[in-house]
């Protein structure tokens, strides 16, 4: 390759690079006023929208190098490849286990690009936060298990450690952590879709649950609800014996393959 066709390579990437950045720049910008405000919150809601139109301008100086990204280990940044939906697209996610509504979320991103769906957790104080915050999204204050006897749940100093497996505890209060535990009635993650007539076909179920995670898996009905992509945490994946883990051979059945792993993250996609 000569010099002159590497340099037209060069600037085309960059010319579609700058024309998604223009994109993503407008859809937020389009979206920012019917997401976020809320009535009951006008003043709050007004700073935000300033806040974050603010921030989308920002894209625009900083160039098409920077990558906002609001989850933990750039979870979002993976999610977006991996869906690969254009700009304009507005999707459909469930996410359990969403903690806060902003800080370290894998779907916030897309709400402020027009997306919507349901975000669960447990904790009914990080739960009131998104009609503030996401006031489009449904929250939903529940235990998801496929376990349907009433379970202890422990609400963990750190919030993003708090989980309905007792070891988590035991490992927080090693580290000095306050842990406070409460006897809650668990859901099954096809009742709480089936309650907001959830669609039967969506984009994303993102699971968090913090060693709990295949039991809100095995928690949804697969039959009936298909989302494309799902990413939970699997704490102890090995890469080495892919075929014998049972995670992977229950979404097998359901024709989902191994699309990564990453960061104790698997990410699973839904077959065409």
């Amino acid at each position: 390759m000569d010099f002159f066709s590497f340099r037209q390579i060069r600037n085309r990437a960059k010319s579609r690079a700058f024309i998604l950045l223009l994109g993503t720049v407008y859809q937020e910008l389009r979206f920012v006023l019917p997401q976020f405000f809320n009535i009951k919150y006008p003043v709050t809601s007004v700073l935000r929208i300033l806040h974050l139109s603010f921030s989308s301008f920002m894209r625009l100086v900083l160039g098409r190098s920077v990558k906002f990204s609001y989850a933990f280990t750039g979870e979002d940044r993976i999610i977006d490849g991996l869906l690969n939906r254009r700009i304009q697209y507005c999707g459909y996610y469930v996410e359990v286990g969403a903690n806060h509504p902003v800080f370290l979320s894998n779907t916030f991103g897309l709400y402020r690009r027009g997306w919507k769906g349901i975000c669960i957790d447990a904790n009914e104080k990080l739960i009131r936060k998104y009609s503030l915050f996401r006031p489009k999204d449904i929250a939903e204050c529940a235990l998801v298990s496929d376990d349907h006897n009433p379970k202890k749940f422990y609400f963990i100093e750190n919030d993003v450690l708090s989980s309905a497996e007792e070891s988590n505890a035991i490992e927080a209060v090693a580290k000095g952590l306050s842990v406070k535990e409460k006897m809650l009635n668990t859901k099954s993650l096809t009742e709480i879709l089936d309650k907001y007539n959830a669609p039967i076909l969506f984009d994303l179920l993102s699971i968090d649950a913090e060693e709990h995670d295949v039991n809100v898996l095995k928690s949804l009905d697969l039959k009936k609800y298909q989302p494309k992509l799902i990413i939970l945490e699997l704490e102890n994946f090995n890469l080495k014996s892919v075929s014998e883990n049972d995670v992977v051979t229950h979404l097998q059945r359901f024709d989902y393959k191994l699309a990564g792993y990453v960061l104790k993250n698997a990410y699973f996609v839904k077959n065409k």
